[in-house]
């Protein structure tokens, strides 16, 4: 199984994932970054959007981005504007 890490990414910052995680592929890799992005808004939930998180696999390739501002938000209304 391919090994994928995921990097929290800010304009000015980024919190590099070295250990990475084992997951069957880049659909299993998204819907895991997306669990990442729920825990990030359920522990700290007055975070602004300004983040996101880099899927980058093994190879060192980054085949995909996740933005927490596509990510829809259950349970409470996000502002808009």
């Amino acid at each position: 199984m391919p090994r994928y890490f995921f990097h929290f990414v800010w304009p000015d910052d980024a919190v590099r994932d070295t250990k990475g995680v084992e997951l069957e592929g880049l659909e299993a890799a998204y819907r895991h970054a997306i669990g990442l992005v729920h825990q990030v808004r359920v522990r700290f939930s007055d975070a602004d959007d300004d983040w996101l998180i880099e899927i980058s696999d093994e190879t060192g390739g980054k085949p995909l981005v996740v933005l927490p501002s596509i990510v829809p938000v259950f349970g409470r209304r996000r502002p808009t504007g």
